[in-house]
């Protein structure tokens, strides 16, 4: 948002989620957008009623320019309010449309080894990614980045490009076009579709670790002799079988290389500081 408005984006009105509550204490606490429009002095709303109400002055005013603008907002907004805005509602998605529709376009993006991510700019329809194209542009990718760092990436062009596009859009430079292709849905990736499978290729599997970080995280069943030293216990003579989360790795002339793991109930370490402490394991 701080970017967007430093390349010359005017904001009238911020929409996010109310407050939540979060952690073990179920604190209620207020939606980091909101948080940050506070800081910046943007007037906020948490709730498409209080939206109408905000609106409708700006209706009464005469005003034909209102545009709405919406990333990350994972709901579909009902026509009542999309008719609140006389140019309509642009969302930012991270994909080439009708290409990976759906929540997780930057996970497929990664997941499917593209070598460039896209951002299409639309206008949002009462139904998923299927509105019109007002816009889009592509990222060339360095073939290491995780979700986490591709979002990041993502995030600073739009917030760099968004002033332009709605200028473009506004003044009439650019006309909405229908979307065309095949469409393809995705799906967050989940704890149960994230479990590292050995018999498939190391670039699908390193697709998988940097497509499944920070969350839910790549993994694996590992087995550890039932000391903690890391020998066999000759008392107990079983071995335990734990979780080992994998957090990052790289390929090496098509090899996969582990680079940090995480044993459930443990710290992070490298995978050769696993090693380390658990010359007998075995990954299952």
């Amino acid at each position: 948002m701080e970017l967007a408005i430093e390349k010359g984006l005017k904001i009238g009105l911020v929409v996010s989620e109310p407050l939540k509550p979060i952690g073990k204490k179920q604190v209620l606490t207020e939606n980091p957008t909101i948080v940050l429009s506070k800081r910046l002095g943007l007037p906020s709303v948490t709730s498409f009623n209080e939206l109408s109400l905000t609106m409708k002055p700006a209706e009464s005013a005469g005003s034909n320019e209102a545009i709405g603008l919406i990333l990350d907002f994972n709901k579909i907004i009902p026509g009542e309010i999309i008719n609140l805005f006389p140019r309509g509602i642009i969302n930012i998605h991270f994909s080439k449309l009708p290409q990976y529709r759906g929540p997780a376009p930057v996970q497929y993006t990664i997941l499917n080894g593209e070598k460039e991510a896209w951002i299409t700019y639309y206008l949002i329809d009462e139904k998923m990614d299927s509105g019109k194209i007002v816009a889009q542009t592509s990222l060339a990718l360095d073939l290491t980045e995780n979700t986490e760092i591709l979002y990041q990436k993502l995030i600073a062009k739009a917030s760099r490009e968004i002033p332009a596009v709605i200028g473009n859009y506004l003044s009439g430079k650019i006309q909405p076009r229908q979307q065309e292709g095949i469409s393809s849905p995705t799906k967050k990736l989940t704890t149960e579709n994230s479990k590292i499978d050995w018999t498939k290729s190391p670039f699908k599997i390193e697709h998988l670790i940097r497509a499944a970080y920070p969350e839910p995280t790549a993994w694996t069943s590992v087995e550890i002799p039932a000391d903690s030293a890391g020998r066999r216990s000759k008392s107990v003579g079983i071995q335990k079988l734990l979780r080992l989360k994998v957090l990052s790795a790289h390929l090496e002339q098509g090899k996969l290389i582990l680079d940090r793991v995480q044993l459930e109930g443990k710290n992070p370490v490298t995978w050769k500081q696993f090693q380390e402490g658990y010359p007998s394991f075995s990954l299952s």
